[in-house]
């Protein structure tokens, strides 16, 4: 996967490959950090903007017709394939306009920002053939459907679990789930749940207390709003100070004191 970004801080034109081990290195005021919490804030947040069904793989009618016809459907993901390079260059447009969000930093810094991501599509095409998937979705007492791909195919198998006869079954979640699969089918090798741990050990507790001071002024002031004031407004105003990856990694490291508490299952 390619990563190209211009105009981003300190750096005006940059491009570089990942692969199973990406190692950046510079002198101080030399880019890391932009080109590092750029790359986290896109992973991070590309989920977000496909999570609508206006946004994201769009589930042919037929097929979810013939699911609840016939309890079964086929999807052929050849042509998600074909499409992957365009989706992911509105993603990358959609996150370029929301980069300052992700600095905490005034909007103007990243007026003429560029961030793009490339993938090769035989690459793409050889990493869905890769995959063999199973799964069940549904509610805690009842499994309502299944996904199935075998190794090699490039088509995506859809079954319904339950007798359509008396149980009212909802399309809407079948639909976004299956969307969500696809998705996850196309680009959950490049494009993984990111994980952020800090090799630092004072600042984050610094930031954690101030974050902590945030929190409680939230909540002081919606207790305190008026009836009309936008709850969101409130979130944004509070939480704008830190980069999105300072923020998670205080998260992370505010949950270590639960975390060292537990005891392993398998101990016990």
């Amino acid at each position: 996967m390619k990563i190209t970004v211009k105009n981003l801080g300190v750096l005006r034109q940059a491009e570089f490959d990942l692969g199973d081990l990406t190692i950046i290195c510079g002198g101080n005021n030399s880019g890391k950090t932009y080109a590092t919490y750029a790359l986290y804030g896109f992973l991070k947040s590309w989920r977000n903007y496909r999570g609508s069904m206006r946004q994201g793989p769009k589930v042919p009618k037929r097929s979810i017709e013939e699911l609840m016809d016939d309890g079964m459907a086929v999807i052929d993901l050849t042509e998600y394939v074909r499409k992957a390079e365009a989706a992911l260059d509105a993603i990358c447009k959609w996150y370029t306009g929301r980069l300052a969000n992700v600095f905490a930093a005034p909007r103007e810094r990243f007026r003429d920002a560029g961030f793009r991501v490339s993938l090769d599509r035989d690459a793409l095409s050889e990493s869905v053939k890769s995959k063999s998937i199973e799964e069940s979705y549904g509610t805690r007492n009842r499994e309502t459907f299944s996904i199935y791909t075998a190794k090699g195919s490039m088509e995506l198998r859809i079954s319904l679990l339950v007798e359509k006869r008396g149980i009212k079954v909802s399309v809407l979640p079948i639909q976004l789930r299956i969307a969500e699969a696809i998705d996850d089918i196309i680009f959950g090798k490049f494009l993984p749940d990111t994980f952020i741990s800090s090799a630092e050990r004072t600042g984050a507790a610094i930031f954690r207390k101030e974050l902590n001071f945030a929190r409680n002024r939230l909540l002081k002031e919606m207790s305190q709003a008026d009836d009309n004031v936008d709850p969101r407004d409130l979130l944004y105003k509070s939480y704008q100070d830190y980069a999105l990856p300072v923020e998670n990694n205080v998260d992370f490291v505010r949950r270590l004191g639960n975390v060292a508490k537990d005891s392993s299952f398998l101990a016990n």
